[in-house]
């Protein structure tokens, strides 16, 4: 049964920062001259905290995290409360929508006990630098994103009644893609509605959408230390995986860089495998794609015939969860046997980029020596339900949650919540 809890929230003084100039996006996803651009915004930018450049970036972290205490630009909210949260944005269809969620802090369980799923594996690296992080600063600096399955949106309309009262904050984000974000944050007092949220969440499970790294670095931290209750859990976003802002676009894959590649021998290798089809633009082959069941993927190649559409006529009604998923076969049935990748290549990206958009295909196809790309439609979110329901775990990059999360909206220390 898992246990979502308020808990006190340290956040910027906004007497003395703007919000806009603080916040950032998710650590992972910062480009260098993101980075730069962000030590630039502010002195005080989230930034310094989740992606230090300096020589030692995890005590300088914990140095400037204790400074802002200190000189009173963060301050801890004097007592417990849910955070709601919500986004505003466009679909790529250019449909606004919301996704509306709460933060608060959830007791770390192993994956075993059936309470917390995850949908991809991890890696050890990104482990590491965040267990340091975490072991140094005390503090979870930015949330990770969960999901649950509420159809009937109990959760949505529990929520919804907050929005009436003044926001903590209300940025709006420019993304790199030209589109904008509203971010909203309201703070949850209401005893009732908590009460609500706490019951309602210890029926449900909850799936990791985003953040399994921190998660295990989480657990692994609190079976180390015991003795720190607080540690015990750790701040999560939790949305509905019914609601109408979940949104999950499709992550592309860019073959490039295997010298002993040949588009026409590939193409053969196909057709003992797929059905094929010839398509005379990737618009038409886009519309194929997204309108036919039976299509896997289309393939964009350097030479002509530049677009292939491939059809995977199996009849798939009895396959596992993980066999029925599109991105699943990709990698099972042609970049492994057929492009020739090993799992170990797949996992260190030695081969393989991973483009949301056309806009960032072209980009990196006209950037890199490449093979062929692989356009897919995007995971549904029943897929995700039901591959995590059977103990599964889909390939890295099968999910991109738009949009993301951002940084320093609300912190959760350790010391601030001790029981």
């Amino acid at each position: 049964m898992n246990q979502f809890q308020p808990f006190k929230g340290t956040r910027y003084n906004l007497e003395k920062v703007k919000p806009k100039d603080v916040v950032s996006p998710p650590y992972d996803v910062i480009s260098p001259e993101q980075q730069k651009n962000l030590y630039d915004k502010d002195p005080h930018n989230v930034v310094r905290l989740e992606l230090n450049h300096d020589a030692d970036p995890y005590t300088c972290a914990k140095q400037y995290f204790d400074e802002w205490k200190n000189n009173g630009v963060l301050r801890a909210d004097p007592s417990s409360a849910f955070y709601v949260y919500y986004q505003t944005f466009k679909t790529p269809g250019g449909e606004q929508v919301t996704r509306r969620g709460v933060l608060g802090r959830l007791r770390l369980t192993p994956y075993s006990s059936g309470d917390v799923l995850p949908h991809e594996r991890t890696l050890s690296g990104p482990k590491k630098d965040r267990m340091k992080l975490l072991s140094i600063t005390q503090t979870n600096l930015s949330p990770i994103f969960g999901l649950i399955d509420d159809s009937v949106l109990i959760f949505d309309h529990t929520i919804d009644s907050v929005v009436a009262n003044p926001p903590l904050a209300d940025i709006d984000e420019k993304l790199e893609n030209s589109e904008s974000v509203r971010h909203t944050l309201w703070k949850l007092t209401d005893p009732a509605l908590i009460t609500r949220l706490e019951k309602l969440i210890a029926t449900k499970k909850v799936i990791i959408a985003d953040g399994h790294h921190r998660y295990e670095t989480a657990l692994s931290y609190s079976e180390e230390h015991p003795d720190n209750t607080a540690a015990k859990y750790m701040m999560i976003f939790i949305a509905n995986l019914h609601s109408e802002g979940t949104v999950i676009l499709p992550t592309f894959r860019v073959l490039h860089g295997k010298k002993d590649f040949n588009q026409f021998a590939f193409i053969a290798e196909l057709k003992k495998v797929f059905s094929i089809e010839l398509m005379d633009s990737r618009e038409e082959g886009m519309k194929r794609l997204i309108a036919d069941p039976s299509s896997l993927t289309l393939i964009q190649l350097p030479e002509e015939p530049k677009f292939v559409l491939v059809k995977d006529t199996a009849d798939l009604s009895k396959s596992s969860a993980l066999d029925k998923l599109a991105v699943y076969r990709l990698h099972e049935k042609i970049l492994k046997p057929i492009a020739g990748l090993t799992q170990s290549e797949i996992d260190n990206k030695t081969n393989l980029l991973y483009p949301h958009t056309l806009t960032e295909l072209d980009s990196m196809i006209s950037e890199n020596d490449y093979n062929a790309a692989f356009i897919l439609n995007p995971t549904k979110p029943q897929e995700v339900l039901d591959v995590t329901a059977s103990g599964l775990f889909m390939p890295q990059k099968s999910t991109y949650f738009y949009p993301k999360l951002l940084s320093g909206l609300v912190f959760y220390e350790f010391g601030e919540n001790k029981q």
